[in-house]
């Protein structure tokens, strides 16, 4: 062949490569990575907050096919929520799909059972990484449910997600702005010290997300991840630092460039003494069975009555009753009054080898009563309500 009709045959190639339906097209980049913040079962059958490494790799398909979805088993929850991650990038990127190919969804722990919609707002940042070629910054790490048209749902769990992120070492992570009132949680129980480990945003929608998940970001979202650094290395000297003016004065900056910058938002309200002062419903509730867990156990063995070894179980139950007390949805405070009480009335009998029929009468029925007040808040209409919307 020489070299005038293998030029002309590149370029017909080349003409049939951009124009044609039926050729693949290429995407941007092959793999992508990701941590996810999600919820995980552990062997004692309670629940802890982790972030989950996640990846999505480009795999070939039919020539004129496009399509999402995991590698994996998983729930349906997380299938649904996969299905409106596609539809929504077939409208994003309308005409620029990378067709001839499967964009496939993993995660690292491919072994433990996985489900809800709360991986929705990552797989999404995955894909669009894959098909755009911009890169995900390793330090990110988000959660939200989204729809097809790039709105960020709700989600639960977040309180033990961020403890989860801050314990894998994330630097960012950015979860649904209708969970706020679970940050504002965080701050109210247990203080600044997660605000400022680690930097919290809120998001609102897809674009939200991938303005803070990408290396390369909006000038004053960067801006405002570099300003938060240095108020970060200030206060891990020394927390009071938090009311220094100069760092009150970074911090308000950090919001006006950023206002859905959680972390700054609530380290300046609490700079200036105007930090919220109540727990949600859901923290409320949350706090009042966290503190209890122990004692509950004690409830369903049997072992309340027994002196040795199980006083301090008492103790810290009703220290920490009396610091959340305050702070408690007032809805609740009839729930964490019922364990007072009956804390009260075990300590009161601890000493005696035997109890008489009334005493062991009083205690059924204080046990009964710590119930029904939590079923009465639970079956509440207008709780519930409020209960799905966090």
């Amino acid at each position: 062949m020489n070299i005038s009709s293998a030029l002309t045959k590149l370029i017909i190639l080349a003409s049939l490569s951009a124009h044609s339906p039926l050729l693949a097209k290429e995407p941007a980049i092959k793999q992508a990575t990701i941590k996810g913040l999600l919820v995980i079962e552990l062997a004692n059958g309670s629940f802890a907050g982790t972030a989950s490494q996640m990846n999505a790799t480009a795999v070939p398909a039919e020539a004129d096919q496009f399509s999402v979805g995991f590698n994996q088993e998983v729930g349906d929850f997380m299938e649904k929520a996969t299905v409106e991650v596609e539809k929504f990038m077939r409208v994003r990127h309308e005409g620029l799909l990378p067709t001839g190919n499967r964009i496939e969804l993993a995660f690292g722990d491919k072994y433990s059972p996985k489900d809800g919609p709360s991986a929705a707002v990552v797989c999404a940042l995955l894909v669009d990484s894959i098909i755009t070629g911009d890169e995900i910054d390793p330090g990110f790490a988000a959660t939200g449910d989204m729809t097809a048209t790039g709105q960020v749902r709700s989600i639960g769990g977040l309180t033990g997600k961020i403890s989860g992120a801050i314990k894998k070492k994330c630097t960012l992570i950015a979860a649904p702005k209708v969970n706020e009132q679970s940050i504002n949680d965080i701050y109210v129980k247990d203080g600044i010290e997660a605000l400022h480990q680690i930097q919290i945003f809120t998001l609102e929608s897809f674009e939200d997300a991938r303005n803070l998940a990408m290396k390369e970001r909006p000038s004053e979202v960067q801006q405002a991840i570099d300003e938060f650094s240095e108020v970060q290395k200030v206060l891990k000297r020394d927390e009071k630092f938090v009311h220094n003016g100069k760092v009150k004065q970074k911090l308000r900056k950090i919001v006006q460039l950023c206002p859905n910058h959680t972390s700054a938002r609530l380290l300046y309200l609490h700079a200036v003494g105007k930090g919220p002062k109540k727990l949600s419903l859901v923290g409320s509730l949350a706090a009042i069975d966290e503190a209890a867990a122990a004692f509950s156990l004690m409830l369903d063995d049997g072992s309340y009555t027994e002196s040795r070894g199980n006083d301090d179980v008492l103790g810290k139950l009703a220290n920490e009753i009396a610091r959340l007390r305050p702070s408690l949805d007032p809805r609740t405070i009839g729930y964490c009054d019922s364990y007072d009480d009956f804390v009260v009335f075990v300590k009161d009998i601890r000493a005696q080898k035997r109890l008489n029929p009334s005493e062991r009468a009083k205690i059924r029925s204080m046990s009964k009563n710590i119930e029904s007040e939590r079923n009465k808040l639970l079956t509440n209409e207008e709780i519930q309500e409020e209960l799905m919307l966090e």
